[in-house]
């Protein structure tokens, strides 16, 4: 990997607090789309505007688990949710929030991704 793909990850890891699979395949197959993207998302998730770091985090999850998302990614983001000052309680109310418009089903990947997330 040449050293601007390297330099992005990195910008993406400190800006984010992790890198996600999809991150390094772009950043192999179409690193200007990824430029993009993350402008993108600078301006709608990672740059600092109204909402705190932890709100964000636990609009992700709630957003990431309505749409059934991979519980590792959900797992990420209430990993950060954690380091932005959310409680393990504030998480699991998230969680119980989309199952009034989103289902059991919904719910329940939710919950084995905490239950994976936060697992003793």
């Amino acid at each position: 990997m040449d050293l601007e793909k390297k330099k992005m990850l990195e910008e993406i890891e400190k800006k984010r607090g992790f890198v996600l699979d999809f991150h390094r395949i772009l950043i192999e197959e179409d690193m200007e789309f990824l430029k993009r993207f993350e402008e993108f998302i600078e301006a709608a998730y990672a740059g600092q505007r109204s909402l705190s770091k932890k709100v964000k985090e636990l609009v992700f999850i709630a957003a990431l688990t309505a749409h059934r998302a991979d519980k590792s990614h959900i797992g990420i983001h209430m990993k950060e949710a954690i380091k932005n000052g959310a409680s393990r309680r504030e998480i699991l109310e998230v969680l119980e929030c989309i199952f009034p418009p989103c289902g059991a089903l919904r719910l329940m990947n939710g919950l084995e991704a905490f239950e994976k997330t936060f697992a003793k």
